[in-house]
């Protein structure tokens, strides 16, 4: 009987501290919880950030655009053709150019143009704007300001949003190209005219339709490392927010 009562009470010991045991725990993990809060708060310690794309991913033209509605967005009469030329842009998730559609002129039709006109300009199958997006590093909008202002380039809201303008002297032309840092993806767009675009309206028509086009999904990298959509799963692109 004495056996059986210091069985029940160790027993009964076992258990309260196997309870005690795991109240402690808890609150050990609580107060643990509430140090990491506290140390965030007060800058003690840095948070874990990673890039909106890890390493060198590279984002395809297609995963990023659709050219029938960038054409729409921009305002160009004729269907445009796209081009993939991110493996030439090492440091870029991507960068995609955008060529004017239509007839292409022969060489005695452009002649009889210039006779006409001052410049060919942009002709069909020619570069109308590129579209570059760098997404493998950390960027804040208010540091990517302070770099225009170190570059001496300008600061311009003319697209409703800020955008830092570097302007390029092209012959007797001053050409801008758009660069900005995107909140929805957290990229920095960069985009420019062709070589013979000299008309900086459609350049900004351009940084516009790929500000509004381009979201969270159209960047997304799936758990593999690639792209989301070459295995089929990809959201098509323009279908962010």
């Amino acid at each position: 009987m004495r056996g059986l009562i210091i069985v029940v009470i160790s027993i009964g010991m076992l258990a309260g501290c196997t309870k005690g045991a795991k109240e402690g725990e808890e609150e050990a993990r609580r107060e643990a919880e509430r140090a990491q809060a506290a140390k965030e708060k007060s800058g003690g310690v840095a948070r874990t950030i990673r890039p909106p794309v890890p390493g060198m991913t590279k984002i395809p033209c297609t995963q990023l655009l659709d050219p029938v509605a960038f054409q729409e967005a921009i305002g160009e009469k004729e269907p445009l053709t796209m081009k993939d030329n991110s493996k030439a842009e090492v440091e870029a998730a991507s960068s995609c150019s955008f060529l004017r559609g239509g007839k292409r002129l022969t060489p005695k039709e452009q002649e009889a143009l210039l006779k006409k006109e001052p410049r060919l300009g942009v002709l069909a199958g020619d570069e109308l704007c590129n579209v570059t997006t760098f997404c493998s590093t950390i960027e804040e909008a208010a540091k990517f300001k302070e770099k225009c202002h170190t570059r001496k380039d300008r600061d311009d809201d003319s697209m409703g949003t800020y955008a830092c303008v570097q302007v390029v002297a092209q012959g007797i032309d001053d050409v801008f190209v758009y660069r900005f840092f995107d909140e929805d993806t957290k990229c920095i767009f960069q985009v420019r005219g062709g070589p013979s675009n000299t008309n900086n309206e459609i350049i900004r028509n351009c940084a516009k339709a790929a500000r509004d086009m381009i979201g969270p999904a159209q960047i997304a990298v799936n758990p593999s490392g690639a792209p989301a959509g070459t295995d089929g799963s990809a959201a098509p692109a323009g279908s962010a927010d």
